[in-house]
């Protein structure tokens, strides 16, 4: 099950679920500048996990175990997992719909400066459902390592997402009794508040029902290309709904794990975070 704040989620024994993995989940802080080009440099990084973090989490968080592999595959680039995906579905490896646990510095839900809701509702959505897993891909108008979840969701693949967003691995001391905190002790109590609150910035409203991701549904929508700039126009139809959860990574646990992906995502990672990469191919068999 999925734990948080005392609410647990049931798996269903039929149900595979997915752990959808980012290795800048172990990168603090994350990174949000635009996309660079080559890896992130490491001044842009003030922890990295160590070995001995990446297997608790994934031996204590997501019960894997180096004794009963779990089929999976690396990727280079996050959007790579549609096309694993999509494969692992035609080969009968993986059915739908399954339920997703993104772990991830990022939701990937279409943040950035792209046109993916305009891909999406416009053109996406418009194709007869057999023919939505062959989607245009592209960094700007197409699926992408930002948006390759809504395009999975689009194919109604995924039954249910969560996302797992980590936290500040080292939050700054509270203040002792009677101790008066400076502006930058304050400052750093305040950020450490928002250390622990979901990265808002990553879900956008578009792509949530009545545009509210606190409603915990995913609802894509589609709509007529020339309808697509008027303000909340009626959609020619909508998606089935999809359940959304987060989760902090200091409240999550998870047991039934199925099949896993890693993303090595380069432009958001250093490279002395590869090492990593090791510890977790430990944890599944590729596929």
């Amino acid at each position: 099950m999925i734990e948080s704040s005392g609410a647990a989620i049931s798996q269903s024994a039929s149900m595979q679920t997915v752990l959808d993995l980012d290795l800048d989940f172990f990168v603090w802080p994350p990174y949000t500048g635009s996309q660079n080009h080559g890896r992130l440099p490491d001044s842009e990084c003030t922890h990295l996990s160590s070995e001995d973090d990446v297997r608790c989490f994934l031996e204590k968080r997501c019960h894997l175990s180096r004794e009963a592999l779990i089929p999976g595959q690396q990727l280079t680039e996050h959007e790579e997992a549609f096309r694993v995906w999509r494969r692992w579905l035609l080969e009968k490896r993986l059915s739908s719909p399954f339920r997703v646990i993104h772990v991830d510095a990022h939701a990937d839900l279409g943040a950035g400066m792209n046109l993916t809701c305009q891909y999406i509702e416009t053109e996406l959505l418009a194709l007869p459902l057999e023919n939505r897993s062959q989607p245009r891909f592209g960094l700007d108008n197409g699926l992408n390592s930002g948006n390759y979840l809504l395009g999975a969701i689009a194919n109604r693949w995924i039954d249910r997402l969560s996302y797992v967003y980590p936290t500040n691995p080292h939050p700054p001391p509270a203040s002792s009794p009677g101790h008066w905190p400076s502006p930058r002790e304050r400052l750093a109590e305040i950020l450490e508040l928002d250390d622990y609150e979901p990265p808002f910035n990553d879900l956008l409203a578009w792509c949530f029902h009545d545009c509210d991701w606190k409603t915990n549904l995913i609802e894509l929508r589609e709509h007529e290309a020339r309808d697509f700039l008027k303000q909340r126009p009626d959609p020619v139809h909508i998606e089935p709904s999809v359940q959304f959860d987060l989760f902090a990574a200091k409240d999550f646990t998870f047991s039934s794990f199925t099949h896993m992906v890693v993303a090595q995502s380069p432009t958001y990672t250093p490279a002395s975070a590869d090492r990593l990469l090791n510890i977790i191919a430990e944890y599944f068999r590729p596929m």
